[in-house]
């Protein structure tokens, strides 16, 4: 056996490490005026970091950081131009790569999408720009097959790996997406990306038609803790995720009252599960909705616990569970659920 002096494998060692805490550096200029504030936000695993930036004479920048795995950058200022858009209004989205030192440069038109501004020496960019042209082509199967060769002609990428998340989190093509998966090369494998989607995989299979819904407790209106296996014993119940401030969710909210009223004494019930934070808007909500079912939140909003663990990121989305917790249909819209309940019910 080959034995290395132990001042040797420290030196090894602390060099690895510092080549893997390298480091990025983005750098560059914005066309825009001077002392201009700018909000520079990159993912960094589950959450993410912001740089706030006050561009110096002729809009130059600077900005580093630590990221282990490319990072989607998104750069945005106070929204003052779209009444529509909540939060702040991002001008620019691109990609970071593990200790690179990047050229930035922004125009002033934000409305080219890509061409609004350059990036260097980042793959993960390049790629990025290359799949959003194939959404441009004229036919719509045109676009299926020119997507489906970018795939398999850069599956070793880690852009490939966003875009395989990407359909996970909208319920594309799960079968497609599992086999792909399972030929993501090794190197891509030690990713929290991949990890995440092999995550988000298992968890779709749990809550497909067929499947026996998870089990949660949460917090009621009165702060009781509600567990929806005691909720729906014996019944056929919805869970509903929700929110006041949603305007889809409250505009299916009679249709939900209109099947609780028909169907509620046969043996159908409701919980709510709202993505609110503000404890008064939920609970108003509730009441002018005409809401009188089960009603449970952590107050988290989109971070709410039960939400998060389903990977459920868009609402109204709900399930229809029978009385063994088996989910039997899901994402129900209009008169469909009441419907759905006269086959089963009368």
């Amino acid at each position: 056996m080959i034995r290395f002096p132990l001042i040797i494998l420290v030196s090894l060692l602390a060099h690895a490490l510092t080549k893997a805490q390298e480091p990025f550096t983005l750098k560059g200029t914005i066309d825009t005026t001077e002392n201009a504030i700018y909000y520079f936000y990159y993912e960094v695993g589950d959450s993410g970091i912001t740089d706030t930036v006050r561009l110096k004479k002729g809009g130059a920048f600077e900005i580093s950081g630590y990221i282990e795995e490319p990072s989607r950058l998104f750069v945005s200022i106070e929204d003052k131009y779209n009444p529509r858009v909540v939060g702040d209004f991002i001008v620019y989205q691109g990609w970071l790569e593990p200790g690179k030192e990047h050229i930035f440069k922004g125009f002033r038109d934000w409305q080219k999408g890509w061409d609004n501004f350059e990036i260097s020496d980042s793959k993960t960019d390049s790629l990025s720009r290359e799949w959003s042209k194939l959404s441009v082509l004229e036919d719509k199967e045109e676009i299926t097959r020119a997507q489906s060769r970018f795939i398999e002609e850069h599956l070793g990428s880690y852009y490939v790996l966003q875009v395989l998340y990407g359909k996970l989190r909208n319920d594309e093509d799960l079968t497609r997406v599992r086999d792909l998966l399972s030929r993501i090369p090794a190197h891509l494998q030690s990713t929290f990306k991949y990890k995440k989607s092999l995550d988000m995989l298992a968890v779709k299979d749990n809550i497909s038609i067929g499947s026996v819904f998870p089990d949660f407790e949460q917090a009621d209106t009165s702060s009781n803790m509600q567990r929806l296996s005691d909720i729906r014993k014996n019944k056929f119940i919805l869970v509903d995720f929700w929110a006041s401030w949603c305007g889809p969710c409250r505009a299916e909210n009679p249709h939900l009252v209109k099947a609780y009223n028909q169907y509620h004494e046969k043996g159908f019930d409701i919980i709510g599960v709202s993505l609110d934070k503000d404890r008064d808007e939920w609970i108003q909500a509730i009441h002018d909705d005409k809401q009188v079912w089960h009603h449970v939140s952590d107050l988290k909003g989109f971070d709410n616990e039960v939400a998060k663990s389903l990977y459920i990121r868009s609402i109204p989305s709900n399930f229809l569970l029978d009385p063994t917790g088996k989910i039997i249909a899901r994402d129900i819209r209009g008169e469909e659920l009441t419907r759905l309940l006269g086959e089963i019910l009368n």
